[in-house]
């Protein structure tokens, strides 16, 4: 009997789904909002709507991140997520008995990898068989390179609150490191140095809109206006910050990054090291737009950087390549001893 195969990267900023013949069909935002406490708390909105929700509820709601730091905090939110998913792209039927392949990553404990496979098994979907897959190999697959023969290859994933650098050599795991730093640093630091200089209290997504205009790993020269409230005044305003306030805010993050990537070169064995010397490294993840990161790295290691312009969807385009050739995922996926626990 055949069965439907999906492939999940279940990301801090965003959820994307594969599914087997059909591509990604889902892309909605990793959020939860929900009333009540305890037994008697329930969702509202979930994904795109609960975003939109963000910093606009009255306090008998609460809008929640279920992921942090490349791990899930929140078990029942996450499944309440989940579940809203799976009726997204299978309806009422909810995708039973399906096949489902997920990323994690590969530097976190056993049984936080164990609890990406718990939101699938304890949601409504009642699977056939769940695979996690190290968000790594997934990568490498997304970014259509020869896993299995493949002596060296280095990817380095920003995303929204983690920086995963990997070393894989023939379909396996060489080194991994996690680094707390991502797109969200960024948002946090940007409300903090604006409040303290400029007594202007602004929203994350104000913050966002920051980022995305001004945070460079290298000097630039613009400007942008956000509204805020004047804590002084109590009133609503306007507040226009130039990249030049915030290019030493983000700085440190940048060469700490640089730094964790000669880091991990330096403890790479030879023969793996002078093959990625020779492929360069792939930097991939939703936060690798940012201007100037592979100029940054790039002058820090003295590799040459690959990037592409679909950096936020090569973990579940690896997820989905699996979904379309199931022999290999015995293969890729992580054995069951060394989730357990």
């Amino acid at each position: 009997m055949a069965h439907k195969t999906y492939g999940i990267d279940f990301g801090t900023g965003t959820v994307k789904v594969y599914k087997k013949s059909e591509g990604i069909i889902l892309n909605e935002r990793t959020v939860v909002a929900t009333v009540g406490k305890g037994a008697a708390q329930r969702p509202v909105a979930i994904g795109d709507k609960a975003y939109e929700m963000f910093e606009k509820v009255p306090p008998n709601i609460k809008v929640s991140f279920p992921l942090e730091n490349g791990v899930i905090s929140q078990m029942g939110d996450m499944i309440s997520l989940w579940n809203f998913m799976l009726e997204k792209i299978s309806g009422r039927r909810k995708a039973k008995n399906a096949d489902f392949y997920i990323a994690v990553p590969a530097d976190i404990r056993e049984v936080d990898k164990n609890a990406y496979s718990r939101v699938v098994s304890e949601s409504e979907c009642k699977p056939h068989k769940v695979f996690l897959i190290h968000k790594p190999v997934a990568d490498a697959l997304g970014l259509d390179l020869d896993v299995e023969n493949a002596r060296g290859i280095m990817i380095v994933n920003v995303g929204a609150e983690t920086t995963e650098i990997s070393v894989l050599s023939l379909g396996g795991i060489v080194v991994s490191k996690l680094l707390p730093y991502g797109g969200n640093y960024f948002d946090e630091q940007i409300i903090n140095y604006i409040r303290k200089e400029h007594n202007f209290v602004i929203g994350r997504k104000s913050a966002e809109q920051i980022k995305k205009t001004l945070v460079s790993a290298v000097p630039v020269d613009e400007k942008v206006t956000v509204v805020g409230r004047n804590v002084v005044k109590g009133l609503p305003g306007e507040v226009t910050v130039a990249s030049s306030e915030i290019f030493p805010l983000v700085q440190g993050v940048f060469l700490s990054i640089s730094a964790a990537v000669r880091s991990m070169l330096e403890r790479t064995p030879p023969e793996i090291a002078s093959e990625i010397a020779e492929r360069g490294i792939y930097l991939t993840g939703g936060s690798s737009w940012i201007r100037g990161m592979d100029q940054l790295v790039a002058n820090e290691t003295r590799y040459k950087i690959n990037t592409t312009k679909h950096a936020q969807r090569t973990v579940v385009t690896g997820l989905g390549y699996l979904a379309e050739h199931p022999k290999l995922a015995a293969r890729y996926s992580i054995p069951l001893k060394e989730i357990r626990g």
